[in-house]
């Protein structure tokens, strides 16, 4: 399954930042899942290597081709991106995971992710917590082996959500 992986990028450190995706994408390699993500795939690792509008067209092109997105949350610090992308995946009636350490609090952003899960009627349990980066390939291969089958005849998103995304 190839997956989008969502994350904070601008204010983290970006050593760290890659340390953790080059782990979480052995991780799920591991599973026989493939990771895609904006700063590997489309930067080949270089912060600011396009124009924002520029990669955010390029980030969705991507979207379009996975079968799944995953919002990584190591740390409490909002991402607007993340958002973003969520609602994009959303609106291509993909399902989604929200992955948060066991140490951050994100009440409210939780409840919103399932409360949008289960608008969509999501077929993926909408926010697992872990402890290790390395351990969230794991929980999120347990929860694609639950997952239903996509059914193809899953009504159309709203207009204005293909609109807004251009969907």
């Amino acid at each position: 399954m190839r997956i989008w992986v969502a994350y904070k990028f601008r204010g983290a450190s970006f050593e760290q930042l890659r340390a953790d995706l080059e782990t979480l994408k052995s991780s799920l390699q591991e599973y026989g899942h493939e990771m895609v993500t904006m700063i590997e795939t489309i930067q080949d690792w270089k912060p600011d290597g396009m124009p924002k509008r520029e990669a955010v067209r390029a980030a969705y092109d991507l979207m379009k081709d996975c079968d799944l997105g995953l919002f990584l949350y190591p740390t409490a610090n909002p991402s607007e991106g993340r958002g973003w992308d969520a609602g994009y995946m959303s609106a291509l009636g993909k399902p989604t995971i929200m992955a948060v350490h066991k140490d951050v609090s994100l009440t409210y952003t939780e409840a919103l992710f399932v409360e949008n899960a289960a608008n969509i009627d999501s077929w993926a349990q909408p926010v697992t917590r872990f402890r290790t980066v390395e351990s969230v390939g794991k929980q999120v291969a347990r929860i694609i082996e639950k997952m239903k089958p996509h059914e193809s005849n899953e009504p159309d998103p709203p207009e204005w959500i293909k609109e807004l995304y251009g969907v």
